[in-house]
C-alpha cells in the first residue's frame, strides 16, 4: 500500500510523519510494515533491525492514540524481537551491538506505555530496569517518580542522580540536567518531584535549591550556560595571554 518495496524508505517516511504528529497515518503504516516483516520467517540482521524500529514506533503511536491493549502487546513484541536482533548480531556482527538504540530507551518506552495504560507496577518495574541498565538515568527516574505522583518514595534516588549529574545546562532557551553517560531531563519535571518530596528528604530540597540557584546564575551571566563544556574548552586554552606582548 505504501510502496513497501524499500523498507528503509518506508521507515524514514513513518518517522517523518511521526514528527509531524500524523499519528493515524503512522499507525496504519507501522501496523502494515511490522506485519509484513513478521510474516517473513527468514529475516536477516538488517531486516530484523528494521522490524525492531517499526515495532518501537508502533508501540509509541498506539499508546499516543490511547489503544492501550494493542500498545502493550506491541511492547512485548518489541522486547522479544530486540532480543532476537541482539542474538543475530552477537553471532554475526558483534561490533554493531553498540550501535543499537540503548536498552534503557526501550525499557523507558515500555514504561511509558504501561503508565499510560494504568499499569503502574509494571511501569515502575521498567523505569527501574532503565535506570539499572544505564545508572544515573534521570529521564527514567523522573518517570518513575511521576508514576506515583506526590507520594513517590523514589525522590531521594532522583536527588542522588541529579547531584552526580553535574551543573545545570542552558540549551535552546531551556534548562536541563544532563548526566554525561545517561539521559537527562528538563528541570521543570525534576523540580516538580524534588519540591514535593513527601518525607521532606533534605537531599531533595538541597538539589532543588541548587538547580534554582544555578538557573539564576546562568540567567545573570554569573555561570556559563554549559559549565562542563566551558571547563573543557578552558583546559585547551594556551596558558599565555598573547595580548600582553602587543
Amino acid at each position: 500500500m505504501f510502496g513497501m518495496s524499500d523498507p528503509n524508505q518506508t521507515l524514514a517516511q513513518m518517522l517523518r510523519y511521526f514528527e509531524e504528529e500524523r499519528y493515524e497515518m503512522v499507525e496504519v503504516m507501522a501496523s502494515e510494515f511490522t506485519s509484513m516483516l513478521l510474516a517473513n520467517k527468514q529475516r536477516d540482521g538488517a531486516t530484523q533491525a528494521l522490524l525492531v524500529k517499526g515495532v518501537r514506533i508502533l508501540a509509541q503511536v498506539l499508546s499516543i492514540r490511547n489503544k492501550h491493549k494493542l500498545a502493550m502487546q506491541a511492547t512485548s513484541v518489541l522486547l522479544r524481537e530486540r532480543k532476537k536482533l541482539e542474538k543475530i548480531l552477537l553471532q554475526n556482527a558483534p561490533e554493531l551491538l553498540g550501535k543499537l538504540t540503548p536498552m534503557e530507551h526501550d525499557f523507558r518506552t515500555v514504561g511509558h506505555v504501561c503508565m499510560k495504560a494504568g499499569k503502574n507496577s509494571k511501569a515502575r518495574k521498567f523505569f527501574m530496569k532503565a535506570n539499572k541498565a544505564t545508572p544515573g538515568n534521570i529521564a527514567a527516574l523522573v518517570a518513575l517518580c511521576q508514576v506515583d505522583g506526590a507520594k513517590t518514595k523514589h525522590a531521594p534516588l532522583l536527588a542522588a542522580a541529579v547531584k552526580s549529574a553535574g551543573p545545570v545546562i542552558l540549551e535552546n532557551g531551556a534548562y536541563y540536567i544532563r548526566p554525561q553517560h545517561a539521559p537527562g531531563s528538563q528541570i521543570d519535571p525534576i523540580l516538580a518531584v524534588l519540591e514535593t518530596c513527601p518525607r521532606q528528604d533534605p537531599s531533595c530540597q538541597e538539589q532543588a535549591n541548587r538547580i534554582r540557584k544555578e538557573c539564576d546564575e546562568i540567567a545573570n551571566g554569573v555561570q556559563a550556560a554549559n559549565l562542563r563544556l566551558q571547563t573543557a574548552m578552558d583546559s585547551l586554552q594556551p596558558k599565555h595571554d598573547y595580548y600582553q606582548y602587543s
